[in-house]
């Protein structure tokens, strides 16, 4: 457990970065969004991930080539030309460092299942959902946008309060507490500025995403609107699920489906409650879960397994006790 591995979970709101060194975490960094399809693109993403790993290298006193290796789980990484790219890219950034380059769905259900495999289902500012069967086979659904069939993420719920809020306010569909939570939300007066604001781009597509916790608190308060959102984005994530476990004999099998994400944390548990039920209506013996251990540790235990550390179960244990003392972020 002498060893050093450094572990990063790039996304499209923030990147953070860990640094372990005999097991325990000694360094932590956190840095701007790091998805090169997101609004920063592919230079300012690649500039997240390099100041969040020089951080934490700087704080534990260690030069690159004093790591054993690095997994960094990327949200991006969707393609095998995605990950070679981003590779060749961040060697240049950080030379010394032996590095690895995944999607962050891989790192997600690493650190939150129990076994390693299952299900990881990613329900941030984006949604992506991975399947690992103990027998190695792999298959994701999703992570590439709306148009390709996903649903179910920040940027989609934030995209519906605004549909459900301008109808409200025009009398074009029925009245919700959206409505005037939208205002306040992006500092408008009425629905007349906000449409010229939004038309001639005065307001920054992400700061859209400051609606999704609206959603939240607005079904907290039974506002009915809101509930059907997050009921039909439930739906949404439990159908990519059921996709996800078409190769797997899930009905005769429990397997861990874990929840990532800060959208199955909000104000209301909709969301979440919805998901399990029609989820575990279909498959009875899956086991619904939040992740065990952070996205980020998920990565410090690939970078033990890269490393050829046999000691992957002692890790965890000393990742999960951690976990449980640290203070919230």
């Amino acid at each position: 457990m002498g060893m050093v591995y450094i572990g990063v979970d790039g996304g499209a709101s923030k990147t953070e970065a860990v640094l372990a060194r005999h097991g325990n975490i000694v360094a932590l960094a956190r840095t701007g969004p790091s998805n090169p399809q997101g609004p920063v693109g592919f230079e300012g993403a690649m500039e997240s991930i390099t100041q969040a790993v020089t951080e934490v290298l700087h704080q534990a006193d260690l030069a690159a080539n004093e790591v054993d290796y690095a997994v960094l789980g990327l949200a991006g990484a969707d393609f095998p030309e995605d990950v070679v790219k981003m590779t060749q890219a961040l060697k240049m950034r950080l030379p010394g460092l032996r590095l690895r380059v995944v999607n962050d769905t891989q790192i997600a259900l690493v650190g939150g299942s129990r076994s390693g495999y299952g299900i990881a289902v990613i329900c941030g500012t984006a949604t992506n959902v991975l399947a690992r069967h103990p027998d190695g086979r792999e298959w994701t659904i999703g992570g590439l946008g709306y148009e390709m069939g996903d649903y179910g993420g920040g940027i989609d719920l934030a995209r519906e309060v605004l549909h459900v809020a301008f109808r409200s306010a025009e009398g074009r569909g029925p009245k919700t507490l959206l409505e005037q939570g939208v205002l306040a939300k992006m500092g408008q007066p009425d629905y007349l500025a906000l449409r010229r604001a939004m038309y001639f781009r005065e307001i920054h597509p992400y700061a859209f995403l400051a609606l999704v916790p609206l959603c939240f608190e607005a079904a907290a308060q039974q506002d009915r609107v809101a509930i059907h959102l997050l009921t039909t984005m439930a739906r949404a994530l439990a159908d990519s699920v059921r996709a996800a476990a078409a190769a797997w004999p899930i009905d005769k099998d429990c397997v861990e489906v874990v929840t990532v994400g800060s959208l199955w944390n909000g104000a209301s548990d909709i969301l979440q409650r919805h998901f399990t039920h029609w989820l575990t209506r279909r498959y009875p013996a899956c086991e619904v879960h939040a992740p065990l251990l952070s996205p980020a540790a998920g990565a410090l235990l690939m970078a033990a397994d890269y490393a050829g550390n046999q000691e992957r179960e002692e890790l965890r244990r000393q990742l999960v006790m951690q976990e449980e003392v640290a203070p919230e972020a």
